[in-house]
């Protein structure tokens, strides 16, 4: 009879603790208007109205930087802004050596948590890009990539700051991933407390 109840105690404190983890939960950037959401979806509830890509752009900053994803998001935020002035949000897909693309979104009526997302996993570590943990993390130490034109797509990037983490800081549970166009990469490596 104590091995039941302690067993039952055990599976509901179990149960109780995964509940409330929430460590690929974020809270996103509102840029220039827009909630940002990248390697990410949305938590509340919406609605698609539209879509934008970089397909045939003549964008002086994306081809001077070479696809950098700064330039690319800036780009898609001016043209979902020109497509649809009342959108709330933007779902951004970024694909090396394809179509990058937004895809433009409303909350819907009496949604709540506008600015929470659910975060991807990649190789083990949750990525947050243009957006923040919401759980507690402890900062274990940043990973730098310094741009170069060949390498400076998203998805390339991103691949090799996770890469660099899982080997300088193999404790890491996520990476905060920040692009500076023109400048250094780097990503924090967090740990959840």
């Amino acid at each position: 009879m104590k091995s039941k109840l302690f067993l039952t105690i055990t599976i509901l404190i179990g149960l109780s603790n995964n509940s409330y983890c929430q460590n690929n939960i974020s809270e996103v950037n509102k840029i220039q208007g827009f909630y940002i959401f990248t390697d990410s979806q949305p938590l509340a509830e919406y609605d698609v109205i539209g879509e934008v890509t970089t397909n045939n752009n003549d964008d002086k900053d994306i081809k001077n930087s070479g696809g950098q994803y700064q330039a690319v998001r800036d780009y898609l935020i001016r043209s979902a802004r020109q497509v649809n002035y009342q959108a709330d949000g933007l779902i951004l897909t970024m694909v090396n050596g394809g179509t990058d693309k937004a895809i433009i979104i409303k909350f819907k009526e009496n949604a709540s948590n506008l600015n929470q997302a659910k975060v991807k996993q990649y190789q083990g570590l949750y990525i947050f890009v243009d957006s923040e943990p919401i759980e507690k993390t402890e900062y274990i130490g940043t990973v730098k990539k310094k741009t170069s034109f060949s390498s400076s797509q998203y998805t390339s990037l991103r691949e090799k700051l996770i890469k660099k983490c899982k080997k300088e800081f193999s404790d890491a549970k996520g990476l905060i991933l920040k692009f500076v166009s023109g400048g250094t990469d780097t990503g924090d490596a967090i740990k959840y407390n």
